[in-house]
């Protein structure tokens, strides 16, 4: 994947194309230094259309120029901040942990700091040992606003921005890559220079123990850099001697040409320190096809494109800060909880419909199919029951006519008793009586009925029953009316 890393002063925009190798090391492909003019006046109908004004618009403008020159299609982008564009605060903090700092720190920066918002993007590195009885901090912020133009303007130009780093603390990221400086490296000091700017970090080991900062006065010769250098040199050290080491500072990392830094090199030799010249360009890890003039202002991009790959704790990064971890948040599980629970519900739901849908056509169906039975049935049925009637007549074996004719020898003459109505009946369920004649009349005394009972079971196959007789209205010569039912048993 290719990064450009970029940092620039008000005069001069410097930038490294580099691509990031999987096994470690990273490739450089391009680097240069391009002047950046004051385009504010310029009417430019295409960046009037395409930008907002005073974002940015001359170091915009020098990079869109730089793109469009050495082909540069859209990339990810690296930007490093130089001392003047951030805020610096050493801080000192309780023994805490490490998910604690952000909090603890953003509540001292507040108070501290004015102008300072609980908005603003807030980074720290621990310096020196974390095991320390207090923590010694270096914060550094900017500020929202800013960030968010910086975001915003170099999106405009297709390169959206992956890191904002510190310049100094990207120069110790190389630093640490280089064999100058191995894991028991005594404390040093490395000197970074690139136009006015010099950037004094002091390092033990693998750890970074101060950062300071300087800015030369303009249109000074060589040789009073030199002096003034020196002279800050000396400061640093005594300084750190006492405050931050507890022991002498020795040596010195110098970034850049040998050929170009001799004199400071022999100037701080002469204070008895040992002086290593570090060129950027031949630190492990780093490819390259030719090395530029002034290697040493590229330093900062190279340690942007390791922190980038190795993504260390002790980076500053004002696109991503530190922060404290934020409490869970069970408002999104819960959400997708109710939302599948619903969803569940719902296809329940339906699901159970089409089955109500189609049980309640399946029951209509069977309804219609019902009534056509039904109706079919009302047809067969006087039918069935004369078959059934016939069938268990024939199942009895009696002759009824022959029954008849015997019943006739025994009633009474016509001047006694007149039947007016006769029924037969099958008893199939009956285990005792095979049938039963039951018959209605008129007689002509009671007396007659009570000799027909004793006709009738004096022939030993009848049970006669009859209720007592009523009173005829019609009088006549048959004063009386009868109901009398004969059983026949079975043989």
């Amino acid at each position: 994947m290719r990064f450009l890393a970029v940092d620039w002063s008000n005069s001069e925009c410097r930038y490294l194309l580099a691509s990031l190798q999987r096994g470690g090391g990273l490739t450089v492909q391009k680097t240069g230094i391009a002047a950046i003019e004051d385009v504010s006046a310029k009417k430019d109908r295409d960046s009037e259309k395409n930008q907002k004004p005073n974002e940015l618009p001359n170091l915009i403008a020098a990079l869109r120029n730089i793109l469009k020159e050495e082909r540069i299609g859209s990339c990810s982008l690296l930007l490093c901040l130089d001392r003047s564009k951030i805020e610096l605060l050493y801080q000192t903090l309780p023994p805490c942990s490490e998910q604690e700092i952000p909090v603890l720190l953003k509540n001292q920066v507040l108070r501290e700091l004015s102008g300072f918002s609980e908005h603003d993007p807030l980074d720290y590195l621990v310096l020196g040992n974390a095991a320390e009885e207090n923590l010694r901090i270096l914060a550094a912020t900017i500020p929202l606003s800013y960030r968010q133009l910086l975001v915003r303007s170099f999106r405009s130009i297709n390169c959206s921005p992956q890191r904002i780093g510190l310049k100094s603390l990207a120069i110790t990221e190389l630093m640490f890559h280089s064999e100058a400086v191995p894991e028991n490296f005594e404390p040093g000091l490395v000197i970074h220079v690139v136009e006015n700017e010099v950037d004094f970090i002091l390092v033990e080991g693998k750890q970074i123990l101060s950062v300071r900062s300087i800015r030369l006065p303009d249109q000074l010769r060589f040789a009073e850099i030199v002096e003034k250098i020196a002279a800050e040199t000396e400061r640093t050290v005594m300084i750190s001697d006492d405050r931050v080491t507890g022991q002498p500072i020795k040596k010195i990392i110098l970034f850049g040409g040998e050929e170009d830094w001799g004199l400071l090199v022999q100037v701080l030799t002469e204070q008895n320190l040992e002086v290593s010249v570090v060129n950027p360009f031949r630190v492990s890890g780093v490819h390259t096809a030719a090395i530029p003039d002034q290697p040493e202002c590229f330093a900062p991009h190279l340690g942007l494109l390791f922190e980038q790959q190795t993504l260390p704790k002790n980076s500053i990064d004002f696109l991503h800060p530190k922060e404290a971890p934020k409490p869970a948040n069970y408002f999104r599980s819960v959400f997708l909880a109710v939302v599948l629970l619903g969803v569940c519900c719902f296809g329940f739901y339906y699901w159970n419909r089409e089955v109500v849908r189609n049980m309640e056509e399946e029951l209509v169906r069977v309804k219609e199919e019902h009534q056509k039975v039904a109706a079919q049935l009302q047809q067969v049925q006087p039918g069935f029951n004369v078959l059934q009637q016939t069938r268990n007549w024939e199942a009895q074996n009696v002759v009824w006519l022959d029954e008849l004719r015997e019943l006739s020898l025994v009633l009474p003459n016509e001047q006694d008793l007149v039947v007016s109505q006769m029924s037969f009946s099958v008893l199939e369920s009956n285990v005792r009586f095979s049938g039963m004649i039951q018959m209605n009349g008129m007689v002509r005394d009671p007396s007659v009925l009570l000799k027909l009972q004793t006709d009738l079971q004096r022939q030993g196959v009848y049970m006669v029953q009859f209720p007592a007789p009523a009173a005829n209205p019609a009088s006549g010569g048959y004063p009386w009316l009868f109901r009398i039912s004969i059983y026949r048993l079975r043989r």
